[in-house]
């Protein structure tokens, strides 16, 4: 499976911190931006580059450019928080946002918002949530994106169940998973176990 698990200890001290109920806002916030970082890091490893001149203060140098369209996809209202940190690390990327959730009233998830960028399907795409749980919102956007041609994605997540990366990996097997986490259950309130709580409401700071 396309399943990228981080063991870099910088992600997991931020991991646990996140995770703590006792963790300011201010530091979980910070460990958000650190943690999203190095998932970035991971899922834009293979992209290509080309070789381009520079003139250093001393000399002329070769240097290396990116050489791919990067199109980060926020998944609201949680993956908002992990957009600010990716768009820092590749200022020139290509933004959009996706409005859907699970509604359990109705068993369908919903889509109330979707703002992408052009080109999606020469880009590669990251697609933004903190918490994969049954997977059942991040399958209801891949099904979106497969409708505009998108076949490079690579899903930006802290925390995931086993149940719902099988779900994920099983209906899209050529979508990468990038995570610290691979392993939470999901408890009987929906949240992940152990997890995080809820995100948005530890982030914003509303409910």
């Amino acid at each position: 499976m396309n399943v990228h698990t981080l063991d870099h200890p910088i992600a997991l001290h931020a991991l646990g911190l996140v995770r703590d109920q006792d963790t300011p806002s201010s530091v979980f916030r910070q460990s958000v931006a650190e943690l999203t970082r190095q998932l970035v890091h991971s899922a834009t490893a293979d992209l290509p580059t080309t070789e381009a001149k520079v003139t250093t203060p001393l000399v002329e140098a070769t240097v290396q450019r990116l050489d791919a369209i990067v199109a980060p996809i926020a998944i609201l209202r949680s993956g908002g928080a992990m957009l600010e940190s990716v768009i820092d690390a590749i200022p020139n990327c290509r933004a959009g946002h996706f409005g859907v959730y699970h509604d359990k009233r109705v068993g369908a998830t919903v889509e109330y918002y979707l703002k992408l960028p052009e080109d999606l399907e020469n880009s590669r795409v990251l697609l933004l949530d903190p918490a994969i749980g049954t997977g059942k919102t991040a399958l209801a956007c891949l099904d979106r994106l497969a409708e505009f041609g998108v076949d490079d994605v690579h899903f930006l997540t802290f925390l995931a169940s086993s149940a719902g990366i099988e779900s994920i990996t099983s209906t899209f097997p050529n979508v990468h998973i990038h995570t610290v986490s691979a392993d939470e259950a999901v408890g009987d309130a929906g949240y992940l176990v152990p997890g995080m709580g809820d995100f948005g409401d530890r982030y914003y700071g509303s409910k």
